[in-house]
């Protein structure tokens, strides 16, 4: 029976070609999309399951005032090591992240990221396996390096690296203790070298800020039962003050606090940060709506021709099949073309996703060990549900059919379904509308960004990686040099640049004006630093080479801290860093706000110092050439032959600042292209859906048109007499779907500071553009109905 199922399916399949690969391909690129989302979203939600250990590990964090902090003060992984009786180790590290970090094996240079500076409990918290060396002793020694195998084979080809030793920026000596297995999934930190902290010692003290803390627990225990332990003994160590109690502490409200994150929730689920996690889900969404579309149109298509197989039913009853038989005979039908369907969306998959992992620098496998059987589990599920949602309702309705009334002609169900149908319609107008207006919106917002005043220039602005001894105490040799090259105008180093992503520092500084603290950020640039980046003045003077601004004696703040400090004119106040009361110094300039983050977040009161003589030390971010030439490659090349001389064992690594601050909104370009590509799809289905359904109606009318036709009735009346309905569902689309789209988009762009404002025209583009497709795609079929001859449809009459 099943088998004679099948032969049947197979041939009502093959035997309408091009209504089959229309419903089929239809279908295939609603479940491609839908597939890679799954993919990511699985992907998304692997970040650190590499090991069930990890599930008692945990990130430990501070809160100061609004701040939330990544960094921790260095020793206080040994504290809560050492008083936290569920502690089973505890491990401060600090990782380069993205930041590239020069690395040498005898003639074998390259940068890599992801270098991990750890001490020796590191292996005592995190669970990775060494193909090579002992776990338990690997990180004993000062300068000792665990390395991937993947490293291993750059730096030291085939032979074993057990012994022998690295250089770090040409000026650390390491010694290879260890082969690190790499797991099997991704991690919120990745690691591709770990170096045992050469300075460990010196650096122990609680002022040091700059070391990430990790804890591993013995027993399992709720977020809140650790962090009231853990801060009950940070607040007597560190914080307690006269007799006052913690339980009174916590109460008025803590300024300063510990708070922990499991390490497998980091990545989606922090407590505190940013998550791409919203982002994915919104993408699943999309493909949930867009799989939703394919799968109406499945329906409708198979509605449309439900009159080309009335005979064919009427026929069935009268030979013996009742309605059960016919609809498993047409659920095998739906079943065998949405099959069909997946294996073609498998094979767009395969072109896909080479193309995203590269778009999106991620790797998405559709066959991958261990996760194979839950993804192909979801494919099933997914499957099932799409043959249900596609098949179940055309296979009733054919099975309805009255065998005599078919059999006779009559194929009219008057307005059984119409309703259903008619919702059918709607749903799919509604996905559609709703990507046409995200489209709009983020595409809007997107060209919001790039062309909105940065308050800087960013133009032919070249960031240079340098090292701390040539940024820090070489740097007025550094940039003598560096102005010797043709083109060059300015020259100037800054600890925060504009535009970076690494090691962007959020945090603010309690500084001290007029008797009051206020949280600003700090900092640390050269004299000619607006200069290069062609920042207004909006009062004072800039820096110069005055002895008192070289000796950090005096500060240029920009508007926003002016606006904090509720000075209305600054210029000639004093400031000071916290516990630096004796060294004031003074306000010489406001400069105009400018963007150094993007436009998610507002722009910091910033307080810029020159030197490191006032009680706080800072480093990092780049040294900044700007070039003043036509000739930017010549430029380069110039910069790159006198770079030779400050830094010879280190290649010059640049950037130009424009393009730097361009990739923080490549997300969001990434994103649009996403959208826009749903979009098309969903719209493209939609079409279809109507196209069919429009097919399916005018047949369903072909005697009515005639006889009106005969009556007088002309072609423009006839197309708008056919086309009303639908265009009438497609306007209540649009009504149901506005608020509904308003809400999302009000939610997205609220994660912007700056942002566009969603006015009224932008939904009325949206509507407007799907009542033009709706018209379109129906005037088609109602002015073919309508320029038939009349003679052909009433001559059985």
């Amino acid at each position: 029976m099943i088998k004679n199922y099948l032969k049947t399916a197979w041939r009502n399949t093959t035997g309408s070609v091009s209504f089959s690969v229309i419903n089929i391909l239809g279908l295939a690129a609603g479940l491609s999309s839908f597939i890679i989302i799954l993919l990511y979203l699985n992907y998304e939600l692997s970040y650190d399951k590499w090991s069930p250990e990890l599930n008692k590990v945990y990130k430990v964090s501070l809160q100061e005032n609004e701040d939330f902090l990544n960094t921790t003060p260095a020793p206080l992984a040994g504290f809560i090591a050492q008083k936290y009786p569920n502690a089973e180790a505890a491990t401060s590290l600090q990782s380069s992240g993205d930041f590239e970090m020069l690395i040498s094996a005898g003639d074998n240079k390259i940068y890599q990221k992801d270098v991990v500076t750890v001490d020796s409990s590191f292996f005592k918290v995190f669970p990775y396996k060494l193909t090579k060396g002992d776990v338990a002793t690997a990180l004993n020694t000062p300068k000792a390096a665990v390395i991937t195998e993947e490293l291993s084979h750059k730096l030291f080809d085939d032979t074993d690296p057990i012994g022998k030793t690295i250089k770090v920026f040409n000026y650390i000596d390491c010694v290879v203790t260890g082969v690190m297995l790499e797991p099997k999934g991704p991690g919120h930190m990745p690691v591709k070298m770990l170096m045992r902290d050469p300075w460990g010692k010196q650096n122990n003290f609680w002022g040091n800020y700059s070391f990430q803390t990790y804890i591993k627990i013995k027993h399992p225990e709720t977020d809140a039962v650790i962090e009231a332990a853990i801060n009950r003994l940070y607040y007597n160590e560190r914080l307690k003050k006269a007799n006052g109690s913690f339980e009174s502490y916590v109460k008025a409200g803590p300024k300063t606090a510990l708070f922990v994150d499991v390490v497998p929730r980091i990545h989606n689920f922090p407590k505190h940060g940013s998550s791409n996690f919203t982002t994915v889900s919104v993408l699943l969404t999309l493909a949930v709506l867009l799989l939703l579309a394919g799968s109406i149109n499945f329906s409708n298509m198979a509605i449309a021709k439900s009159i080309s197989r009335a005979k064919e039913v009427g026929i069935r009853k009268v030979m013996g099949s009742g309605r059960r038989q016919l609809v498993i005979q047409f659920m095998l039908e739906t079943g065998l073309q949405c099959f069909i369907s997946l294996v073609f969306a498998i094979l767009l998959l395969n072109f896909a996703l080479p193309y995203i992992n590269h778009s999106f620098n991620i790797s998405l496998v559709f066959w991958q060990r261990g996760s194979a059987i839950s993804i192909i589990w979801q494919i099933v599920a997914c499957l099932f549900f799409v043959v249900l949602l596609s098949g179940l309702y055309p296979s009733l309705y054919l099975s309805r059919f009255n065998a005599v009334k078919v059999l006779k002609g009559n194929y009219s169900s008057g307005n059984k379904g119409r309703l259903f149908r008619n919702s059918l319609i709607v749903i799919q107008f509604m996905v559609s509308v709703f990507f046409i207006t995200a489209i709009i919106v983020i595409k809007s917002q997107l060209s919001f960004m790039e062309h909105k005043d940065k308050g800087f220039s960013g133009s032919q602005v070249v960031r240079i990686q340098a090292t701390q001894a040539t940024s820090e105490n070489n740097f007025a040799n550094t940039r003598n040099i560096l102005l010797t090259v043709p083109g060059v105008s300015y020259v100037s180093k800054t600890t925060k640049v504009p535009g970076d992503n690494l090691f962007t520092d959020t945090s603010t500084i309690g500084f001290k004006s007029q008797g009051k603290i206020y949280r600003m950020s700090s900092v640390k640039v050269s004299t000619d630093y607006f200069k290069t980046l062609n920042i207004a003045l909006k009062k004072g003077r800039y820096f110069t080479d005055d002895l008192a601004d070289q000796n950090t004696r005096t500060v240029v703040i920009n508007e926003s801290a002016a606006k904090k400090l509720n000075l209305a004119d600054p210029v000639g106040k004093t400031i000071t860093f916290p516990y630096c009361d004796s060294i004031p110094m003074q306000v010489i300039g406001v400069v105009k706000d400018f963007n150094v983050q993007g436009y998610e977040s507002g722009i910091q009161p910033v307080v810029f110092t020159i030197g490191q003589k006032a009680c706080m030390f800072q480093s990092g971010g780049a040294i900044l050439v700007k070039l003043s030439s036509d000739h930017i490659q010549r430029s380069v090349a110039d910069l790159n032959a006198a770079w030779k001389k400050i830094e010879p064992a280190f290649p010059l690594r640049y950037s130009f600042v424009d393009e730097n601050f361009r990739q923080l909104f490549i997300s969001y370009s990434r994103l649009q292209t996403v959208i826009t590509f749903f979009g098309l799809i969903a719209i493209t289905i939609s079409v279809m859906g109507l196209f069919a359904l429009t097919a399916f109606f005018t047949r369903q009318r072909t005697k009515e048109i005639g006889v009106r036709k005969v009556l007088g009735a002309n072609v423009a009346q006839l197309a708008a007499l056919m086309g009303r309905e639908f265009i009438y569902l497609v306007l209540i689309s649009v009504a149901i779907i506005t608020p509904v789209a308003w809400w999302f988009i009000q939610k997205w762009l609220q994660t912007f500071v700056y942002r566009i404002d969603a006015g009224w025209w932008i939904f009325f583009a949206a509507g407007a553009i799907a009542l033009i497709i709706a018209i379109v795609t129906v005037s088609f079929q109602s002015i073919r109905a309508a320029l038939a001859n009349p003679v052909k449809s009433l001559r059985s009459e």
